[in-house]
């Protein structure tokens, strides 16, 4: 409820706020009441919610706890306060407009591809919506008029070669240390086990002793842990899986369990030990970075094979049992993004024929009763393509 002092001549209207106060003085009792109504009456709508004058900034940090509770917690923090040193972070909350967002999205695509725009872009207006609807201190979200990015096409890599592969064994040192004695063997083992299975990182290093079920030939990703689990494109559905085992993943699996690291302790985003591998997501990355480069391999990425399985488990398991496996249940997703079409190869199973008629009188009457302008089109070609004596 608002309430009225008294100041000599004029009357002092004070409506409070989570956050403070909004104090406007009027000559008459009737305008101090009138305004004070309609300040109560904007503050329940939701379109006035705060009696400080906020900065984008501001709502940018004031979101950053509830980005960090997602699986990308980490990059989350360091886009946020990328947008916070932008000179978008230094605009008022109160006139931001979508031009402001506009001139953003220029200025990044100045440094960085159309698809990381798009990204850092999905994750500003996710800010501004938990500033409209949870803090309530815009009336409007800036990002929604905005047009974005146009996509750009899928990045396919062909599937790795066995001069790649073996770069890759020798620069993690896998290939030399079967007893996976180094961090960095482990993290090679880490990569190979997700060419034979397309689980990601953060899966293949959450796997736990009970998840891993040889005689089945399965491993269970359990999907608890931050950067361990992904949601799904198609809907609010489990992301805990079964993935079959092929005979070298189980290989690689069973490296693992013997040379599990003692004695691990628990942390913030690995907090169910022990754990196969024993590596964390930063050791991780920054190793295979690292051997990556000393491999000479370009263009690849630890992600690319999920692309690499999914297209080599392609020719063995039906598309339902594939979607499963990788956890992918988005199967136009599957079918444009993880699936690298190998036109080639289908071309080389294709039988010389669909049916046991050959079409050599269909040529012939077609060719030489209708169409006789073909028909010498086509001797003239069979003549080029006889075999010179």
């Amino acid at each position: 409820m608002a309430s009225f002092e008294q100041r000599g001549n004029s009357v002092r209207a004070i409506v409070s706020f989570p956050d403070g106060k909004k104090t406007k003085t009027f000559d008459k009792w009737g305008e101090a009441r009138a305004w004070a109504a309609m300040t109560e009456r904007n503050k329940k709508l939701g379109t006035v919610a705060t009696s400080k004058r906020r900065t984008v900034e501001d709502l940018f940090l004031a979101y950053l706890p509830s980005a960090e509770a997602t699986d990308s917690a980490k990059w989350n923090r360091l886009r946020i306060m990328k947008f916070c040193n932008d000179p978008l972070g230094r605009v008022l909350l109160n006139e931001v407009s979508p031009h402001d967002i506009e001139l953003w999205i220029a200025r990044r695509l100045q440094d960085v591809k159309t698809s990381t725009v798009r990204r850092e872009l999905a994750l500003m207006s996710a800010a501004f919506t938990y500033g409209l609807t949870v803090r309530k201190w815009i009336t409007e979200n800036p990002c929604t008029p905005v047009k974005k990015p146009a996509k750009i096409r899928a990045r396919h890599r062909p599937l790795l070669t066995k001069p790649e592969i073996d770069a890759i064994a020798v620069a993690t040192g896998y290939a030399n240390d079967p007893r996976l004695t180094t961090i960095i063997a482990r993290v090679g083992a880490c990569f190979f086990l997700s060419m034979e299975t397309g689980m990601r990182s953060g899966e293949i290093l959450r796997i736990r002793p009970h998840d891993y079920n040889r005689d089945a030939r399965v491993v269970y990703v359990h999907a608890l842990e931050r950067g361990g689990r992904k949601g799904s494109r198609s809907g609010e559905l489990s992301a805990d899986r079964y993935v079959p085992l092929t005979q070298q993943a189980i290989y690689l699996l069973d490296q693992l369990l013997a040379t599990m690291p003692p004695n691990q302790v628990p942390r913030p985003e690995m907090n169910m030990p022990p754990y196969i591998v024993g590596v964390n997501d930063s050791q991780r990355d920054i190793l295979w970075r690292k051997a990556r480069d000393r491999s000479g391999v370009t263009n690849l990425t630890f992600h690319d094979m999920k692309h690499e399985a999914a297209t080599r488990l392609a020719r063995h398991i039906d598309v339902i049992a594939l979607s499963h496996a990788l956890g992918t249940k988005d199967l136009k997703l599957l079918r444009d993004t993880y699936y690298n079409d190998d036109a080639n190869r289908i071309a080389m199973s294709l039988p010389e024929r669909l049916n046991d008629y050959d079409g050599t009188l269909i040529r012939r009457n077609l060719i030489g009763d209708h169409y006789p302008q073909a028909r010498a089109l086509h001797e003239r070609s069979s003549v080029r393509m006889q075999p010179a004596i």
